[in-house]
């Protein structure tokens, strides 16, 4: 009798398992976002005639990245007329003379490039100076529709201007476009990056757009200004991104793009942009909206993985302490198959955004998220709070 209790709680424990092994790689960001996706949920005719667009770059703190990347923005293959307005700080010699340098170096006999620089007071206080720059840069601008990005970027083609513009239509308030590290970026952050714009863009596919993590933005300068732009986040120092996802991104009026063409490159980020980008995000987080959702579902794809993988090995262990072949067996299958389609999901999302990193090495990074993200929350309790806003006392 004793034999068929422990024969029928065999079964049943096995067959959990086996469920387990098999159904929790779907509670993945990877699983519920394809790259060609948006392809069939979005019409992708091109208009009759392109929008004029107005490009805005603030690299008031970066500007040596300019040298490097601006001839990218203004060689675009763009049949209609586009500004591409490049905000400053005043007194920034520097970043005048890289601008002239750059401008008398690029050949601009094929472009609709039109350029203008303005500038921020130097003695601005009280307010995010990047904050205040994209809101310089948008007021300055000629046209409706208003791509925001930055100088540590490059398009990875010439199409790129005219792939993100194919979206403005009456339907679209904002058009998201994908962006990735370069190569030389360590595999890990490029794996989190990725892993990170998956569960975004599933959100973008859903209609509902809570944040970005690239600076690929294309929005309408109207809604920016009747909004009141920045307005209830003006003292945090950065996310700016953020907020202008959060709070322009009416339901059901984010186009997503993800040609490769129309990705922006972003330089390798030094090891202290990329700690504060973190700790400025769990600041900033604090004052967007949607987010109890999104964190969720990163919180229970993250425990379903772990508690699936801490069960599996302690029935591996536990049969083979009983000399339980079968629970053995089933449970060696079950981790195996579970491993298996991880993999499979892994290489596949890679592949489409070209991400040159082993499948194998994805499934330890993906392991290693959460307890990378609690190193960061941890830094972030012992941070200075006044570092994240621009009241200080």
């Amino acid at each position: 009798m004793n034999t068929l209790i422990l024969d029928h709680l065999t079964l049943t424990a096995s067959l959990v398992l086996v469920l387990l092994g098999i159904l929790t790689p779907m509670l993945n960001p990877f699983f519920r976002f394809r790259k060609k996706q948006q392809y069939s949920q979005e019409s992708l005719e091109e208009p009759a005639v392109q929008p004029s667009v107005s490009l805005i770059l603030t690299p008031y703190d970066d500007a040596d990245k300019l040298e490097k990347n601006l001839p990218y923005f203004l060689q675009q293959n763009f049949s209609s007329h586009y500004q591409v307005v490049i905000v400053i700080e005043q007194g920034d010699h520097q970043a005048e003379d890289i601008i002239n340098r750059t401008l008398n170096a690029t050949d601009l006999s094929e472009s609709h490039a039109e350029v203008y620089v303005t500038c921020i007071p130097k003695t601005s206080r009280y307010v995010s100076k990047k904050k205040l720059a994209i809101t310089l840069g948008i007021k300055a601008a000629k046209y409706d529709w208003v791509l925001v990005t930055e100088s540590s970027c490059r398009p990875a083609s010439p199409q790129w201007l005219s792939l993100m513009a194919r979206h403005c239509n009456g339907d679209n308030n904002l058009v998201i476009g994908y962006g990735r590290y370069d190569d030389s970026t360590p595999s890990f952050r490029r794996f989190e990056r990725l892993h990170t714009s998956c569960y975004l863009m599933h959100e973008y596919t859903q209609g509902v757009a809570y944040r970005m993590n690239s600076y690929n933005l294309l929005m309408r300068k109207n809604e920016f200004m009747d909004q009141g732009g920045f307005l209830g986040n003006l003292h945090l120092v950065r996310g700016e991104y953020d907020f202008l996802v959060n709070k322009y991104a009416p339901k059901g009026t984010t186009a997503i793009e993800t040609d490769e063409d129309a990705w922006l490159i972003e330089d390798q980020p030094s090891n202290k942009k990329w700690l504060n980008k973190h700790l400025y995000y769990m600041e900033s987080r604090k004052f967007l909206e949607r987010g109890a959702k999104h964190r969720l579902l990163f919180n229970v794809d993250q425990t379903a993985m772990h508690l699936t993988y801490l069960l599996l090995l302690a029935s591996i262990i536990y049969a083979i302490l009983t000399h339980n072949w079968f629970l053995l067996g089933t449970s060696a299958g079950a981790l195996l198959c579970n491993l298996a389609f991880r993999l499979i999901l892994c290489r596949r999302v890679l592949n489409d955004f070209d991400e040159q990193i082993s499948a194998v090495k994805a499934l330890f990074y993906e392991m290693s998220l959460i307890w990378r993200n609690a190193g960061y929350m941890m830094r972030y309790r012992f941070a200075d709070k006044y570092d994240f806003t621009t009241h200080k006392l």
